[in-house]
């Protein structure tokens, strides 16, 4: 099946109220981070369209220019954050192909690799089948959230660190 059409484009400061109708993050202020960090440009935060299939976003993700910040995980931008939302346009192709979009970017701008972290089993074998190897680096991914009722909740989950080798896909 061929991928869909999807473009990326980085966030703007007026795609952040829209961002949070898309897909809340509520007090954890997810989106304004990540367009935070792309103001201090150590990353991209990008948004993907895909006309024909939807009005509006159907995908966001981050690439961290400097890398993951465990120190355990070796050095090379990360994607991170990649979401398709509505979940009913999941397993279309979309994630694929914005993926693919984000390995270009990552090229054009000099990478010769592009890394990842991955929680569950359940996105590996896509991973794995789209050219990602699993290094055998584990780590915990921490992050916090906040709640309605601004309780801040530490996690730490344990993730697995795949890389591309983007020279290899040329």
């Amino acid at each position: 099946m061929p991928l869909p059409v999807v473009h990326l484009r980085p966030c703007r400061a007026d795609d952040l109220q829209l961002l949070e109708a898309w897909a809340p993050t509520g007090n954890s202020r997810t989106h304004a981070a990540r367009f935070a960090r792309q103001q201090a440009g150590t990353s991209t935060y990008y948004l993907a369209h895909a006309p024909g299939l939807a009005d509006g976003f159907v995908g966001s993700a981050e690439i961290r220019w400097d890398g993951n910040a465990n120190p355990e995980v070796p050095r090379c931008p990360e994607v991170n954050g990649l979401q398709v939302w509505p979940q009913e346009l999941q397993s279309r192709g979309i994630g694929s192909a914005m993926l693919a979009l984000l390995e270009q970017e990552a090229r054009a701008r000099g990478h010769a690799e592009l890394g990842l972290g991955v929680d569950s089993d359940g996105p590996l074998p896509l991973y794995l089948r789209l050219g990602y190897v699993d290094t055998g680096v584990q780590y915990l991914d921490r992050y916090t959230w906040i709640d309605e009722d601004h309780h801040e909740h530490h996690v730490a989950e344990p993730c697995r660190w795949l890389t591309n080798d983007l020279e290899a896909r040329r």
